[in-house]
């Protein structure tokens, strides 16, 4: 079916659909009606009469959608006040939520070092309003999941009797369900980072940062999965656990992080296209620390 086709309404039923509406129409419809898995027994699910969703949770806009998958640029004009908080342009410089001052800088150069400062020479060039840098990206996504820590704890704990079983039936398990009630980042961050200060004046007789590049790799090594004493928890290796976790899920949903696994996604096929890695391929990436 051309896309040059007119599209069907309810006002005009003799003009067709392109194939993209069609399949996003026919895809919002079997999840918005209840199907069960039984071709011919779908019911109407009460949330789509429009009784109210849980906190977090948002109805589809195929309109939304099929911008998304159309577009190429890092940003939408998405209305003002959307509910699903989509990415917008920055007017300024970026400022953290969740970290002092002379904190942030310590994490976004923690994070430069566990992903390998061969990302420097990224081909992605920057686009106004957007990070500067892949390490700027990454350490931006830690400030949000930081910020946003309390807010999720405070929801998770009074999640009703029958949500707060759906969830853990997701996990497979209670534990990520109580980490969402109890884990403290923010903590695990300041605690982190007042540490690496401490050690570091004891070490080099300065702060992290003014430290050299090799003292600083040193310094984060003592403390990341290869430490001479695994059995040694403290400050220091929650931090990095923390930022190793946070900095390999930014990267890897970034456009960067994206192109390097060959993701398949965002795109409709004829036919599944399968995964291009093999086992002998090696991401470009360095290992962590």
């Amino acid at each position: 079916m051309d896309d040059n086709e007119k599209k069907i309404d309810e006002g005009n039923p003799a003009v067709a659909l392109t194939r993209r509406e069609w399949l996003l129409s026919l895809g919002s419809a079997v999840v918005l009606s209840g199907l069960r898995g039984v071709p011919g027994e779908a019911r109407q699910d009460p949330l789509a009469a429009g009784a109210a969703l849980p906190p977090g949770l948002y109805r589809p806009s195929l309109d939304h959608l099929a911008h998304a998958l159309a577009s190429e640029d890092p940003f939408l004009p998405i209305p003002l006040g959307t509910e699903t908080e989509y990415l917008r342009p920055r007017p300024g410089p970026f400022i953290s939520k969740a970290f002092a001052q002379e904190e942030f800088p310590v994490v976004r150069r923690l994070v430069e070092i566990i992903l390998g400062e061969d990302l420097k020479n990224s081909s992605e060039k920057p686009v106004s309003g957007a990070p500067a840098g892949i390490y700027d990206e990454v350490a931006e996504w830690i400030d949000l999941v930081v910020a946003s820590a309390p807010g999720i704890r405070i929801l998770a704990r009074i999640l009703p009797a029958d949500q707060r079983a759906l969830t853990v039936a997701y996990f497979g398990s209670e534990e990520p369900v109580r980490d969402l009630e109890t884990f403290e980042p923010e903590r695990v961050c300041h605690e982190g980072l007042a540490w690496l200060g401490e050690e570091s004046n004891q070490r080099f007789a300065k702060s992290f940062l003014a430290a050299d590049s090799v003292g600083q790799v040193e310094l984060v090594r003592s403390i990341s999965d290869v430490r001479a004493d695994k059995s040694a928890i403290h400050a220091g290796t929650r931090l990095f656990d923390f930022l190793k976790a946070e900095s390999i899920r930014g990267f890897y949903t970034s456009r960067v992080g994206l192109k390097e696994i060959d993701y398949k996604g965002n795109a409709f096929y004829g036919e599944a296209p399968g995964c291009g890695l093999t086992p002998s391929s090696q991401p470009t990436t360095a290992k962590p620390a």
